[in-house]
């Protein structure tokens, strides 16, 4: 970056206005007025130039150019903050021949410029530029004017016309076909929202005013309380929004106030923003295999044979859970590092064993479903003789694919005696109590499971016997998704070590969601009522649990103040975990990941490529030396001191299920990446 005071800029720009008069061409834009798009054309160019590349130097060279080309073409605004007769070095002949001249506006020019604002608010981090672009582009659509077909003539503008294509879509709107409203503890959004305001008493319609961070009033009027936001959305810059719903009377005044709300509007995908990875991926799933492979709790497991409980730590707490993940990723290792392919799969043996040997006995209720939890580490203790059943399936999936590395039987039989337990408490409604006791099978609430992971471990079962029973199974509890979560949109986030929810709509997470997108992919391929329903989800997992900017001012004023990992901490771009862990978490990037490559894979639409490529250059980059990817997408300081009201996070503290979604998701992205040529990664 080149480092100028402000009060250099001023200096340069008030030299500018004092060498140039209004029809000369300032000497700073040089040869960007020679393009052929003129000089508003000069900024977007170097956006391409930067996504082509990946090389932010030039962009940091031009910052001050840039800055002084902003000062130069706001002399030809006029009071509506629109251009008017602008100079002939600011854009070619053909746009210039388009004015407004009826209205006294350049609309050509107005909206060239509003597109050049927006580049150089992404590529400055800008939010006062993109709010004044949107400014521009309503008052020129309220004065009549239409925007200009889109130029898809480089790669990056073709993705930025598909981003703006995509958040014009409402998501599960309340009120419409008899839904639900599900966003009642949403703190932020990317598209546009519609909340449960009341009608009032004589209002005939009512008028949304929905004031942006830039305290600018966008308003619009509609026939129900319940609208969506969408007539304004695209003009509201992202920051702290203000919603105010009244009630207008037959006489046009208002007579009472419906409702409001108050939220954080999210930056969206910027094509060409995010630094690239600094690795390929395949290496980046290797040294992440090659560090599990490492950890001490790993080292221990295979030289005892046992986790180590005096640990108390997250790894053996959870032990279905992060012994599932330990043999998934021992399995990748020995495909993606075949020399360490025979203590990969001992390890992976003697973790399955260890589960094996952990699980209820034959005759009692929940006869051989593996543990969820031991010892009294974490949250373990609370919970003790409980059974969470997601996790009995997953171990059942791993030993599934642990039979077929290594041809050994057992392990195939042990996940169908888990698969028999299944078939046989699933109910009527074709799931499952979320939690059971494991002393005389009662459920510990009356919360039913989200039971994708039961689904997927069905399903793996069927292709690897042929036995109808286990197909049907899944498909009875897939009918519940259908009847359930698909239609009231309660996807609760369930999770080992919180309590379950005990509302609707409390406790929102995606990772269930996002199982059903994937699901529903595979299982309907070319179904297009599914590929909808899927093409939704996402959206939902964007608009609620993706970040592609720090969602707070410089001022670090957010929605609200947070105190666990307050938001100017968080690493972008990131995904979150659920609403009563709202913190940057690597697995939840993982599997969005995992859901933009499922959905490019069936649609082949780049821009989902695109998403899933962004975070997965994150993920490199947040991969240290040792290939350890943390948990916790937060700085770690080396002195310990706590970030909010929590302590750093030590790397024996990561989840390991995390950390095999990392390697499972960079192997996945490894296959999508094209042959590096001469060691330079080629991938947009």
């Amino acid at each position: 970056m080149i480092a100028k005071s402000i009060f250099a800029v001023c200096a340069i720009e008030s030299a500018l206005v004092a060498a140039a008069g209004p029809r000369e061409m300032p000497e700073v834009f040089g040869d960007a007025a020679k393009s052929p798009g003129g000089v508003m054309s000069f900024v977007t160019a170097l956006e391409d130039e930067a996504f082509r590349t990946g090389n932010r130097s030039e962009v940091e060279a031009q910052r001050w150019n840039v800055q002084g080309m902003i000062f130069q073409i706001d002399r030809f605004r006029d009071r509506d903050l629109l251009l008017t007769d602008v100079a002939e070095w600011l854009l070619p002949s053909a746009e210039r021949g388009m004015a407004g001249a009826e209205k006294g506006v350049n609309a050509a020019a107005s909206y060239a410029y509003a597109d050049m604002l927006d580049s150089a608010a992404r590529l400055y981090d800008r939010p006062d530029l993109a709010a004044r672009a949107a400014s521009m582009r309503e008052t020129l659509h309220a004065k009549g004017f239409a925007q200009p077909a889109a130029d898809a003539g480089s790669e990056r503008a073709a993705l930025a016309a598909r981003v703006r294509d995509e958040l014009a879509h409402e998501i599960r709107p309340g009120g419409v076909d008899g839904q639900e409203f599900w966003n009642g503890n949403a703190q932020m959004f990317m598209y546009p929202p519609s909340f449960p305001f009341q009608k009032v008493k004589g209002a005939v319609r009512y008028r949304f005013q929905v004031m942006d961070d830039q305290q600018y009033a966008h308003v619009f009027e509609a026939g129900s309380p319940t609208a969506s936001l969408k007539p304004v959305w695209e003009f509201v810059p992202r920051g702290l929004i203000a919603v105010f719903c009244f009630g207008l009377g037959d006489d046009g005044q208002v007579c009472g106030l419906a409702g409001q709300r108050r939220f954080w509007k999210k930056a969206p995908f910027e094509p060409g923003v995010y630094p690239r990875a600094k690795r390929p991926y395949a290496e980046a799933q290797k040294m992440l295999c090659e560090y599990i492979l490492n950890l001490p709790e790993v080292v221990g497991l295979e030289r005892d044979g046992r986790p180590d409980l005096s640990q108390r730590s997250n790894f053996t707490s959870y032990p279905s859970k992060m012994q599932s993940a330990l043999i998934r990723a021992m399995l990748s290792l020995a495909k993606v590092v075949p020399e360490r392919r025979e203590r990969a799969l001992k390890i992976a043996r003697v973790s399955a064993d260890y589960l094996i040997g952990k699980s209820q006995k034959a005759g009692t209720p929940l006869e051989y479903f593996t543990p969820t939890y031991e010892g009294d580490g974490q949250r373990s203790g609370d919970y003790s003789g409980m059974h969470m059943l997601i996790y009995p399936a997953d171990a059942g999936a791993a030993f599934v694919a642990l039979g077929e590395a290594t041809g050994e039987a057992k392990y195939l039989a042990a996940a169908k005696r888990i698969a028999e337990t299944y078939i046989r408490l699933q109910g009527a409604d074709g799931t499952w109590y979320l939690k059971m006791y494991e002393k005389d099978g009662r459920p510990v609430s009356e919360n039913r499971l989200v039971p994708t992971s039961v689904i997927s471990f069905l399903e793996t079962l069927y292709a690897a016997t042929g036995e109808a029973k286990y197909r049907a199974a899944a498909d009875r509890a897939f009918a519940f998704i259908d009847e359930g979560p698909l239609k009231t949109w309660n996807w609760e986030g369930q999770f080992e070590d919180i309590s379950p929810a005990e509302s609707r709509y409390q406790n929102l997470t995606k990772h269930n969601a996002c199982d059903t997108a994937i699901y529903m992919l595979r299982r309907f391929p070319g179904d297009r009522k599914r590929l909808a329903q899927a093409r939704e989800i996402v959206r939902y997992a964007e608009d609620q649990f993706v970040v592609w900017r720090r969602p707070c001012r410089a001022d670090r004023a957010g929605y609200k103040r947070v105190q666990t990992y307050p938001y100017e901490t968080w690493t972008a771009p990131v995904a979150l975990e659920q609403y009563n862990c709202y913190c940057p978490i690597d697995g939840s990037v993982a599997k969005l990941i995992r859901t933009w490559l499922a959905l490019w894979e069936a649609e082949g639409n780049p821009l989902d490529l695109a998403k899933a490529r962004a975070l997965g250059d994150a993920t490199v980059n947040m991969q240290e030396p040792s290939g350890r990817v943390r948990t916790y997408w937060v700085p770690e300081p080396a002195d310990g001191t706590p970030i909010g009201r929590v302590a750093r996070q030590p790397a024996g503290g990561d989840w390991l299920g995390c950390l095999q979604a990392d390697e499972w998701a960079l192997g996945l992205l490894a296959h999508s990446e094209p042959p590096a040529e001469n060691g330079r990664i080629e991938r947009r």
